[in-house]
């Protein structure tokens, strides 16, 4: 049976959403690691996928301000080096939002800052067919592409979606169904009329986005674990 190693601080961020059943689905046994524990660079060594998924962290700034949490900068670096192990193992990655920037960091791309929280659906441009339809982007920062990395998909604002080896970085939250989406801005504490229309969105298509979560999952699966 294949083996999934999923990443994540303890909230906001966490949950599966879609990549649950689908793992269920592929036969994988899930492990959680916590990256608020600073994670060792061996971490994941026995996982055949690793998946980063999302937090409220950044990577435009050491996390050392009195009001972050006093292991963040620790576990950042720490998350970083074990990424970096991982791509020179050639293994498996999934990244998603700050997974996806955190890839881009230990690849030698750069997160930025942007000007403004992006909280949208977008279809990217893309020669992906799985890829080309409307995700969730709940993100300030972006990720540039890394020297070396192929470029998978583009939004107007930021590239969204690449490719180095057997790692994928995506920014938009492929994941995500209506009651993931809706706890998500709960917890970020977003008032209700700020986010309401992007979850009455997915509910009203629930459906067809597990279908095409499904579908870039597999494509993304079938790729690496080639």
């Amino acid at each position: 049976m294949p083996t999934a190693a999923v990443i994540a601080n303890p909230k906001i961020g966490a949950e599966l959403g879609h990549l649950g059943p689908w793992l269920s689905a592929n036969g994988f046994t899930v492990t959680r690691l916590t990256r608020d524990d600073v994670l060792p660079v061996t971490a994941a060594d026995d996982a055949d996928l690793l998946i980063v998924l999302g937090s409220m962290w950044t990577m435009t700034r050491t996390m050392d301000a009195p009001d972050d949490p006093p292991h963040a900068a620790a576990a950042i670096a720490a998350e970083v080096d074990l990424v970096r192990h991982r791509i020179a193992q050639d293994r498996a990655m999934l990244g998603l939002c700050f997974g996806g920037q955190l890839l881009s960091k230990a690849l030698g791309g750069e997160v930025v800052r942007q000007e403004r929280t992006v909280i949208a659906w977008d279809t990217p441009t893309t020669d992906i067919t799985e890829m080309r339809a409307p995700w969730m982007l709940i993100h300030q920062d972006r990720f540039t592409l890394p020297p070396q990395a192929e470029l998978l998909a583009e939004a107007e604002h930021a590239t969204v979606a690449f490719r180095y080896g057997r790692a994928w970085g995506l920014q938009f939250h492929a994941e995500v169904d209506a009651g993931v989406l809706e706890r998500m801005f709960v917890d970020l504490q977003l008032p209700q009329w700020q986010w309401q229309q992007y979850v009455d969105a997915l509910s009203a298509r629930a459906n067809e986005n597990r279908s095409q979560a499904n579908a870039l999952f597999t494509r993304f699966w079938n790729e690496v674990s080639a």
